[in-house]
């Protein structure tokens, strides 16, 4: 290999690293930057949270227009676990399995009270056309990168055509 070579890789790994510290950084911070409790904590101590604004996301298991109520399944590391959302506005277009993030007051026992509600998924089958148009883009930039640059592996690097 010849030095360019060489010091490509060296300058790669370098940037892949430092990428990675930052990463690293990121997540051991996360917690102090965060004005709103995680949602393991919220699982594991609920009574320490009453009163406080939260801001979680989830899976709406039930919705109850008459009442303006829905629970909705809050994932965490430590499984899954069910809060019941007041003042739940169905008009959103939300159906059973569809995602909402949900800002409100955490009144105890895994009830919130919405300040706000906003669907992210209206149901779970939004998933599969998401990932679905992102797999066609990606093959597309994909074929268009390739059709004017090709790789040489002698000096790892790109080459127009």
């Amino acid at each position: 290999m010849n030095r360019k070579a060489i010091a490509r890789i060296v300058i790669s790994i370098l940037l892949i690293g430092g990428v990675a510290s930052l990463g690293i950084h990121y997540d051991v911070q996360e917690d102090s930057y965060d004005p709103y409790p995680d949602t393991e904590n919220l699982k594991i101590a609920p009574e320490e949270y009453i009163d406080r604004q939260v801001f979680v996301f989830g899976t709406v298991e039930e919705l109850s227009e008459e009442q303006n109520t829905a629970t909705i399944r809050i994932e965490t590391d430590n499984g899954p676990f069910t809060a019941d959302i007041e003042r739940f506005s169905t008009q959103r277009g939300v159906q059973s399995g569809g995602v909402v993030q949900v800002y409100g007051t955490f009144q105890g026992e895994y009830l919130i009270q919405a300040d706000n509600v906003r669907v992210v998924n209206p149901a779970g089958s939004s998933n599969i056309y998401k990932y679905a148009v992102s797999i066609v883009a990606a093959i597309l930039i994909m074929i268009l990168f390739f059709r004017y640059w090709s790789l040489n592996l002698q000096t790892l690097g790109f080459e127009v055509k």
